[in-house]
């Protein structure tokens, strides 16, 4: 099997395949920091307007899907369930409720700042005076050998 990228010599006179040195470009980051390859696969994100086409593209979307729904007969068990709409309405509702129960959630599982203590000094409760357990003589239990 033959190679078809004729070799070469990089900057510091090593003999490098070209295709090793188009690899090596995508793997390093530029001087802003930013990863060519994230360069490569978001760098559409950083265009002025794309978040006015993003949202308008996905209120058309909307617009379609609603419309569209005006034209499907539904034969659901529940009566409510029938009306046009209803599903997007319904999954908004859902969704929503899912946000806003995050708070008081957030409220009930979250712990002060202080929960452990101050970041300066040692946790409250324990004496800094006390000796640590390497300073204590080892245990000596009687029934380890001793006749």
């Amino acid at each position: 099997m033959s190679d078809p990228t004729e070799n070469g010599r990089d900057d510091s006179g090593r003999f490098v395949k070209r295709a090793a040195e188009s690899v090596h470009n995508l793997n390093t980051p530029s001087e802003d920091g930013i990863h060519p390859l994230s360069q490569i696969l978001f760098g559409w994100t950083h265009r002025k307007g794309i978040g006015n086409i993003i949202f308008y593209a996905l209120l058309a979307l909307s617009l379609i899907m609603l419309s569209v729904d005006f034209f499907i007969v539904r034969h659901d068990y529940l009566k409510f369930a029938n009306y046009s709409g209803f599903y997007g309405i319904w999954g908004f509702v859902c969704f929503s409720f899912a946000v806003i129960m995050g708070w008081p959630l957030g409220h009930l599982l979250r712990r002060d700042e202080n929960y452990y203590g101050d970041a300066g000094g040692p946790p409250e409760g324990v004496d800094p005076d006390a000796p640590m357990a390497d300073d204590l003589p080892a245990p000596h239990h009687s029934s380890e050998g001793d006749a």
